[in-house]
């Protein structure tokens, strides 16, 4: 079989984790609540957890109600962040929220034997299995909730970005927004893992707030710069037979270093034509 029909798959559900997670990031990246996505991951996964404890198949339905149930329940208690005053604060609390859930992960998982199997699974996830139709349920839930943040796009980004004319939104929006935070984050981990979940919704809105300060123009260089990220990771786990995750993460990690050495040419670039303009219009005066 062909490499590229193997990853086509694989590299469609990046692309389509990283058209959400890439406007996610944006919104985490001006709130200052970096690891929120982190930590509704692992929430997920301890969901997940407890729903493997008690039987149920770990990617089945039912660990993914499990899953949102959980989540659903974080949103909620993340919503109140903005009443948190300081920054570091509403960090240490999402740290907090992080570090707890996965040491419950830890402790229930044990109970079985396949547990830190499972467990490794959750954090490397099974991107290169996925099968079409995982993708297609994953795009119609998304579509909606792309609608959802397209119709009411004063509110969702007055959220965390200064709208011209409009006043902040209050709690219900703030619930509404990590609450299809949630259900992005839940239907990721189960297949894309909980590293690359971090890193698809982090690194490429990072990466192009590098390079631009335009909400828009970060947002399709995102989208340019976590796509090229994806491929070249799933490229070289495919090649040299690592995990897929670990590996897809690990040349991800090298987009930021492209966008600051983009910026840097960039900028040594209109410094020299700069000087030539100068030396030129002090020939022409002498």
């Amino acid at each position: 079989m062909d490499a590229w029909m193997i990853l086509l798959p694989a590299f469609t559900l990046s692309l389509l984790v990283i058209f959400t997670h890439t406007y996610l990031g944006l919104h985490v990246l001006e709130r200052g609540i970096i690891f929120v996505d982190l930590a509704l991951a692992q929430v997920a996964a301890l969901g997940i957890s407890v729903a493997f404890l008690m039987g149920e198949e770990a990617h089945g339905a039912s660990a993914q109600l499990y899953a949102f149930a959980a989540t659903l329940v974080a949103a909620f208690a993340f919503a109140g962040l903005r009443r948190i005053e300081g920054k570091t604060n509403r960090e240490v609390i999402i740290g907090c929220v992080y570090v707890v859930t996965t040491a419950l992960s830890i402790v229930i998982l044990s109970r079985s034997s396949q547990g830190m199997e499972e467990m490794k699974a959750m954090f490397n996830g099974n991107i290169l299995w996925v099968r079409w139709d995982e993708i297609a349920l994953m795009a119609t839930i998304y579509a909606a909730l792309g609608l959802l943040h397209i119709l009411y796009r004063r509110q969702f980004l007055g959220l965390s970005f200064k709208v011209e004319g409009s006043d902040r939104p209050g709690f219900l929006w703030e619930f509404l927004f990590f609450a299809s935070f949630a259900v992005t984050i839940t239907l990721a981990v189960n297949v894309v893992g909980v590293l690359l979940v971090f890193a698809f919704l982090i690194i490429p809105a990072f990466s192009a707030s590098i390079l631009t300060p335009l909400l828009g123009r970060r947002l399709l260089l995102g989208w340019f710069l976590g796509a090229l990220g994806s491929a070249g990771g799933l490229w070289v786990a495919f090649e040299a037979d690592l995990p897929v995750g670990a590996t897809v993460v690990s040349v991800m990690g090298l987009v930021p270093v492209l966008a600051v050495v983009v910026k840097f040419a960039r900028g040594w670039s209109k410094k020299g034509w700069s000087e030539r303009g100068r030396f030129k219009k002090g020939r022409s005066e002498a």
